[in-house]
Parts: C-alpha cells; structure tokens; sequence
C-alpha cells in the first residue's frame, strides 16, 4: 500500500494550490464540461443515468511526484523557487495522462468522514460518495489496472467510475481525508458486514462504528431497477452472501449495501448505526414471512480440511498437540483451534469435540471465530450430537457452507432450528436438506481422507432418499465407490429401478459394516413394498440384521420398518412389543411410533387374540399405553382393548372395572352399548341388582324393539328388553320377563319363551315360539346340496322333542316331511325316525328334551 500510493501524500498540497483560484477553476471547468465514458462503451449505456455529467477539474491528482515535477519543470532549465517546492503548472484536460503501469491503487480526495458504496458493473468499479465533490480526473486514466476513470455530480451524492483491466476486486479504506483504492496483492480486505434478521426486516451493522450511515436511490438504466444504496466506513458483502427475495436483491459489495429494488414500498433506512431494510406502507409485506431467505452471515472460512497422506495426517496431529501443550496463554486458543482442524481432518471426532469444549470454556468470547463455528459444525456432524440449535442454519451461501447447513439439518429436527419458520411438510424439509447436500457435495473431495469416509456416505444417501431429479445428478461425479455405489443402488430402489434388487443384492454381500447392512435392509423393504416377501418374513429378518444396522446408524429406521411388517401381518403382540421396546430405545423421539401405537391400539380394540399368552402381553402394553394416552379417543379404545382381553382371559372384576372406567369417556350412543356390555357381565356375574341399575336409564317401549325382523340386527332397545327379560328370569319373575319379549321378533327373543314354556311344562307354547327358528334352515328337496349342522339338528330336535310332549302330530309329521332326507344318513337318523315315527312304529314317544 505505502509503495502503491507515493503520491498521496504529495497531492493534497498540490490540490491546495490548484485551488488557489476558484473563479479560474471555474470557468475552465465550465468550458471544458465533456460526456466522458469509457472505451467501448455509450454514456447511455453506462449503470448511472444518462444525463449526468462528469466535471474535468483542472486540478489534476499526479500518481508520481518526481516524475511529475521533471515532465512539468521549465524546458529552460531555470532553476526551483525559494524554499526547495516546485512550481506545478497545471495542463490542459488536452494533454495525455501519465502512464504508470506499476501502479497498484489510487487516492480520492472526497474529505473527512466521507461514507461510500461500491460496487461492481462488468469491468468497472461505481464508487458513491456522500456530498459533492469536484474531482479532477482527466490525468487518471493508464494508472496500472485503472484504465479510466470519471466522476459526475448529483445533488446530494458523487458517483466515481473506475474501469478496471482485469477482473480484480480492489479494496476500499479510508485514508486521511479520503478513500483509497487499491489492489494491490497484500492489501488486507474489507471485513464483512454483519447481517441479521430484526423482526420482519433484514439489518446491515457495520464491522468498525465509525461515523453514521447514510442512504441513497438511484435508478438503474441498465436493469430498470432502483438501487437502493447504503454508504458507510467499512464491510463489504460478498459474492456468496448474496440474496434474493420478492421484489428485492441483496447485492454483493466492495463497501456499504446495495439493494436492487423493484417495489416502492422497499425501504433502506439508517437506525442506530445500522442499515434497515424493510418495507412499509398500506401494501407493506414482511421480507422473510415466505422463508424464501434462510437466515445468514459470512462464509465460516480459515478451517482447512484439505488433503494428504494417512500418515502425514497423524503426525500433523502429533504436533499440534504437542504445541498446544507447549503454548503460551495468549497462543493457547488458537494452538487449540490447530489440534481441533488436525483431528477433524483425520476425522477424530471424539477428540475434536473434547478440544473444542476445552477451548471453549477457557475462552468462550472464541465461539464467534468462524473457524470455531465450522469446527463446532464438523464436531457435531463426526459426534451425530447437536451442540447448539443454531448450528444448523450458521454460515454464508458458499458449496462448503450449505453443505455443512445441510449437514447439520440432517440431525436437527425443523421445529428446533434457530431462525427457522415452521413451514411446508417434513417431506419439502428432507427435499431441501437434500438439495443444499447436493450444492457442496462436490467439496468433500478436497477433504482429507478420513473425513472423507465420515461424510460421504450419509450425505450420498441422504441425497439418494429425498433429492430430486437435479440433486441426484451429483452422485455421477463421484467414482463408484461402495458408498456412492450404495447411495445409486438406493435411488434406483426409490424409483423403482427393474435392476434395483440386483444392484441391492450384490452390495448386501459387501464386506463393509457400513455397505451391506444398509443394502439388506433397503432390499427388505423394496421387498416388503412390493409384496414378494411375507410380512412376518420380513420383521425377522430385519430383527436379525439390528445389530448391524446401529454400526451403520440406521437401527431405528430398521426398527420402523419391523413394526410396520409385524402390523401387515396382523401381528398385534409383535408390534406392540417393538414399539415398547423403540420408545425405551428412544424415549425423546417416541412421537416417531405414534401413529403406529394408535393404530395397534385401535385394532386391539376391535377383538381379542385367540391365545391366553397373547392377550396377557398385551394388557401389560395397553396399561402401559394408558398411563401415557392423552387422547380422549385413545384412552376409549385401551379401555375397550382391555375389557375385550380380561373377558377372554376370564378376569371379570378387572372386565367390568375397564367398562366402568369406559362410561364416563364415551358419548350418548357409545355409553349405552358401553352400559349394554356391562348388564351382560354383571348378570353372568349374578349381580342382578347393579345390571338392573345400568338398564335403568333406557327408556321404555321404544319403537325399535316392535320393529325388529327376524334374522336382523337387533337395535339397542332389543338388546335392552332381552337384558332386561333374563334379568327378570334369573330373579324367578317369569311375568315380568314375558313382558319384556312380547312385542320382540328376534330369534334370542323366541328362544327366551321357549324356554319359559318349557320350564312351566307349557310344551303347545313352547312349540309355537320354537317353529319360527326352523325358517332359516334347509328344506327336503335340498337335500343333495345341504348338511344340518350340529346345532340345526339340535333345534330339529329339541322342537321335535317339545311337540311330542304337547302331542302335536302335524308338527311331527311336517318335521318327517321336511327333514327326513337331511337326516338319512346321519347319525342320527335312528332317533330322528323314533321321534317323528308313527305310534306303531314306537311304543312310546321320544322327548329329544329330556
């Protein structure tokens, strides 16, 4: 810098006595007012208005004192004036400029602190200056890479063009009472601006508070977009840091912010210090409520993670480690930061995260250096343990940060993220994780080896899961590897590839811990999908590969897909004790198993299992259950689930104290088929009395109970009268109960006064209530193609029976008619013809009753 700029210090003296006549300046800069642009290109053409014009002061800044004193000294030879200063003799703006190839920067007299923006526009640099300032530019043109350079006056600010001949970025400090402009290759950058989210708004704080920011808008003839422009002291924003938004573009800078607009209501405004951009107005909307913008600051450079040989590796962590033991207190941070790059390079994760802490609590004012960040990121990743929430979303927008971002979204929920607003589906989520994997991927083959095996395959896979078609295309560049082999053979099965079992067979043979399990276990569920493997098959399958599966870290996806199988196959208990055991796996993620439980449960609800074994498992599961249901919905199919299993396990007091505990959860219509279960319970038990007080509540006579058809479902008034009447017969009042069955036409109903008949000895009524059984049972002449049942035959039976005790004859002779060819051959064709015969054909008649 002191070697590019000799001038400098010359200039603002010489710039003193150009001055020295105003009115002379004046009015040579009135004549000599040009359209000046630069070299192939039109005044309209340029970023800036047309009609602005540049103002040629004859007060021309010379790059080099000595040889601008020899080019401009007396042709005579006379000699300097009094006091050893040379007499300058200020040119023409006709007279050529000075080429100084060697030049590495230039000096802009724009005063004391003077807030500027800059920025580039194809190979020029625009330089906005606050206030108005008369620049000479015409000797400033051919100075090293500056090939041109101009000014023009506006009302409240100065635009400076600066043409460049290559595609350097110069650096913009301020100078005594200027700004100078270099680039030359040990010029230390600008640092970069701070940027954050307040509320709705995006801000802009300035590294160095020096002086206020000021705000500017200008049109943009090029884009037809306003600029909006932030002039300040110092912080640039960079290439990878840039976004964009609706309606509106943060642009990179060599200094101060600048904003293409394309809505009046976006604002830039100075508060505090700090730049603001907002918008407002009666259409004002919030720049982040869409979330299009993630949350960002500057790239997390100064980790290297580069590579080389296993055992140049090692000893590099040998030595780090030995010079941090050996640092001083003010070195010690850094010598550890060393120790931690070292270990993440050779992909030590433990011992990354143990120098890491250490460091940190010794001086936890470190934790904002972005090689902290990215090593506390790297750790994170190495170790699968989120330190810090806002991790996930730290970093600028270079490859390297959003693989890291996605990376760390990988293990972080969305709802936990610092920054994030819950939106879209986990389905959008895992799509963008996947994306912004895809963007870096292609970094990690500058990474050491080491670190390399750690990331690539998690990152590969996680890319061939959930990218999209563009994401995917990044698994092309990477040699076929197992792991990248691995992560095509997993999207050809998410696609449904025809030659995805094959590539997913051959790779569950890999002798690698991290290849073959992962491979079975997407081979088990492509099988599981496609139904050419038995659900039961599958659970246990994937219960024999678990092991495996945790080396690979993929045990509780295996474990998801195992209780799924296990439900497919209606396999209850099974799945009931894999969620039991996933949620003492993994007692912070149980929601994960959730619906599955819900579902088990609900299933559980509908019937019970055939064995004792089963349903005694399964009580423990629902009473575990029901110590954590918080659903009213859910609770009501436990309890029911419950009483369903003491029933079939013969445990009445446990049965009714299930319902019991099921009335005060149920509504109308399910609390009376609730009350109905527990009549029935309670008279099998012998408690008339409480039976009669849970049917107390049904109103009498309803109408369902006379409208019932034979061989229909029965209503709830049915079932209530049919309670009600065997309620009444346990307690001997036969009249009661003969009351309740007498407008009831329901087979349940006849069988009741049947036997109420038969046990007055009333065998005529008996038979009466009996003969309506016979209508759903086969005829004579179907004889060829129906069996009586056991239980048929019992009624035929029973019925005969009933009508040879009233001597009935014609019921006897039409029972003959009708089923005589059903019984030939049976059994019990003997009894049949002894009971329906004629007297002559038996001496006394049979009663099939008894």
């Amino acid at each position: 810098m002191r070697q590019a700029f000799p001038a400098t210090v010359l200039c603002l003296s010489l710039l003193g006595t150009a001055a020295a006549s105003p009115s002379e300046g004046k009015a040579s800069a009135s004549k000599s007012r040009i359209e000046a642009a630069p070299p192939g290109r039109e005044v309209d053409g340029k970023l800036l208005p047309a009609g602005w014009s540049f103002l040629n002061d004859p007060s021309p800044l010379f790059p080099h004192p000595e040889k601008a004193v020899q080019e401009r000294q007396p042709s005579n030879g006379k000699s300097l004036p009094l006091g050893g200063r040379p007499q300058i003799t200020v040119s023409p703006p006709a007279v050529a400029p000075v080429q100084i190839p060697a030049a590495t920067g230039l000096w802009l007299p724009l005063g004391e602190l003077t807030p500027v923006v800059a920025f580039r526009d194809g190979q020029n640099i625009v330089v906005v200056a606050a206030g108005q300032h008369v620049l000479d530019t015409a000797g400033l043109a051919g100075i090293g890479p500056f090939t041109s350079v101009s000014s023009r006056l506006l009302p409240d600010v100065t635009v400076i063009t600066i043409g460049l001949s290559d595609g350097r970025d110069p650096v913009l400090r301020p100078v005594g009472a200027g700004w100078t402009v270099s680039v030359a290759a040990d010029v230390k950058p600008q640092a970069d601006m701070l940027l954050g989210q307040d509320g709705n708004a995006l801000t802009f704080m300035p590294p160095l508070e020096e002086g206020l920011p000021q705000v500017v808008a200008l049109d943009d003839p090029a884009s037809g977009r306003r600029l909006l422009l932030g002039m300040t002291r110092s912080g640039r924003i960079q290439q990878p840091m840039r976004r964009t938004g609706t309606g509106f573009s943060v642009r990179s800078s060599l200094i101060g912010v600048v904003v293409a607009a394309d809505s009046d209501t976006l604002e830039l405004r100075q508060t505090a210090g700090k730049l603001v951009l907002d918008t407002t107005g009666p259409d004002s909307y919030p720049l982040m409520a869409s979330n299009r913008l993630q949350p960002y600051g500057s790239s997390l450079s100064g980790v290297s993670l580069g590579t080389g040989k296993p055992e140049e590796l090692r000893e590099a962590l040998r030595r780090s480690v030995n010079s941090a033991a050996l640092a001083s207190s003010g070195d010690r941070f850094d010598a550890r930061m060393r120790v931690a790059q070292a270990a993440a390079r050779a992909g030590n994760g433990p011992l990354l995260g143990e120098v890491l802490q250490v460091a940190l609590q010794d001086w936890p004012e470190g934790v904002e250096k972005p090689d902290a960040r990215r090593l506390q990121q790297i750790s994170a990743v190495l170790n699968a343990r989120i330190g810090s929430s806002n991790l996930a979303e730290d970093g600028g927008n270079t490859p390297e940060d959003q693989l890291w971002r996605g990376m760390m979204r990988m293990l972080t929920p969305p709802d936990t993220r610092v920054g994030q607003v819950a939106s879209g589906s986990a389905e959008s989520d895992r799509l963008h994780t996947a994306d912004l994997i895809a963007t870096g991927l292609p970094v990690l083959e500058a990474y050491a080896k080491p670190l390399r095996d750690r990331l690539l395959p998690s990152a590969a896979q996680w890319v061939a899961r959930y990218g999209d078609e563009g994401a995917t295309k990044v698994l092309d560049q990477f040699a076929d590897g197992p792991q990248v082999a691995l992560a095509k053979a997993l999207l050809a099965a998410r696609r449904n590839a025809p030659d995805a079992e094959a590539m997913l067979s051959i790779l569950s043979h890999d002798p690698s811990p991290l290849v073959w399990p992962v491979a079975k276990e997407a081979s088990l569920r492509l099988a599981f999908k496609k139904k050419t493997l038995n659900p039961q098959a599958v659970a246990e399958q994937i219960d024999g590969i678990l092991p495996a599966l945790r080396i690979a870290k993929r045990e509780s996806e295996g474990r998801l897909l195992q209780i799924d199988a296990l439900m497919e196959g209606n396999n209850l208990e099974g799945a009931a004790a894999a969620v039991q055991e996933w949620e003492r796996l993994y007692p912070d993620d149980a929601a994960a198993v959730e619906p599955q439980r819900a579902d088990i449960i609900h299933r559980m609800a509908q019937s019970a299992s055939p064995t004792g074994r089963q349903n005694m498992n399964e009580v423990a599961f629902l009473k575990d259950a029901l110590a954590k249901a918080p659903v009213d919905a859910l609770r009501r199919d436990i309890l029911d689930a419950l009483a369903r299993r003491y029933e079939a396990l013969g445990l009445p007091d446990q049965e009714r104290e299930a319902l019991r505990n099921l009335l005060g959860s149920q509504n109308d219509a399910q609390d009376m088929n609730v009350r109905i279960r527990l009549a029935k319970l309670e008279l099998d038990m012998g408690d008339l009395k409480a039976a009669r007080q849970d049917l107390a509540g049904f109103a009498e006579g309803s109408p369902d109970a006379a409208q019932a058809l034979p061989g229909g479902s029965s209503s709830q008034s049915v079932e209530v009268a049919l309670l009600k009447a065997r309620i009444a017969l346990a307690d001997h009042h036969s009249d009661e109960a003969a009351g309740q069955l007498a407008t009831i036409r329901d087979p349940r109903a006849w069988d009741l006064r049947a036997q109420m008949a038969e046990k007055a000895g009333e065998w005529p009524r008996a038979v009466e209530a009996l003969l309506p059984l016979l209508d759903g049972l086969p005829a004579g002449q179907d004889a060829t193609k129906a069996v009586l049942s056991p239980e048929q035959q019992a009624l035929v039976f029973r019925i005969g029976g009933d009508a040879s005790r009233a001597q009935d004859q014609q019921t006897l002779k039409n029972l003959q008619t009708r089923f005589g060819a059903l019984m030939k051959g049976t059994p019990s064709e003997s009894v049949f013809h002894l009971l329906v015969g004629s007297r002559e054909e038996a001496s006394s008649p049979v009663s099939a009753g008894g």
